[in-house]
């Protein structure tokens, strides 16, 4: 597997293992805004809200699980992975836009997640777990993107 494509695979894999963690942790957030939506801003059925923590963990366990499996698979140099990828890279302009794409926003993801720490300052040990895991997905986005203006201001060799 060229290192562009295997470049690619471990970034979906980070975004896939932070999106499954980030909906299994939240899972009773999401149940609770989801109900409430569903219900015209009104109570949400306890029960209810129970079933759909438990269906947001478990379809944020198989997001986790895939986005290991990529992990494993990319690291592991995959031949059946690299097979079913397409051949066909993105130019020079496509390097370029979607690495400004992915700097730009994991850019502007981290302004946005300061911000909000300096509001909300200390909290509980787990909230600030919760923080911390957040600048994850910021990590990704800014070395991946970097790696893709690299890669667009080299010609591609990068």
């Amino acid at each position: 597997m060229d290192p562009e494509t295997k470049a690619w695979c471990l970034f979906c894999a980070t975004v896939f293992a932070w999106m499954g963690v980030s909906l299994s942790l939240d899972a009773p957030e999401h149940a609770e805004s989801a109900l409430s939506w569903m219900a015209g801003e009104g109570k949400a059925d306890p029960a209810a809200r129970r079933r759909l923590t438990v269906l947001y963990r478990c379809g944020g366990m198989l997001w986790a699980a895939f986005g290991l499996w990529l992990l494993c698979k990319t690291l592991g140099g995959s031949s059946v992975l690299a097979a079913s990828l397409p051949r066909r890279r993105p130019g020079r302009a496509g390097r370029l836009l979607a690495g400004a794409f992915f700097f730009l926003g994991g850019s502007l993801l981290a302004a946005v997640k300061a911000a909000a720490g300096l509001r909300r300052g200390g909290g509980s040990a787990l909230e600030r777990a919760g923080r911390l895991w957040g600048w994850v997905i910021v990590l990704a986005l800014l070395a991946f993107g970097s790696y893709l203006l690299r890669g667009s201001a080299l010609g591609g060799k990068g």
